[in-house]
């Protein structure tokens, strides 16, 4: 794996094989990073992407807790 910062951004370079699903998390995480560093988000916009996350978390897990 290689990490390089750009003057554009940082750039992650990756050559094995990888989950997908995984790589998404950290899209999303990295999406939260830059959007809370601006903070131009508004508290209505967190609990609508906090709801987000909740109803996709709930989608895939609730296998775990309803047989």
């Amino acid at each position: 794996m290689v990490i390089e910062r750009t003057s554009d951004g940082i750039l992650i370079k990756t050559t094995a094989p990888v989950n997908m699903k995984a790589v998404q998390k950290i899209i999303d995480y990295f999406n939260v990073l830059e959007i809370t560093s601006r903070g131009q988000g508004t508290e209505e916009q967190a609990a609508a992407l906090a709801d987000e996350v909740n109803k996709k978390w709930w989608a895939e897990n609730k296998g775990r807790f309803i047989k």
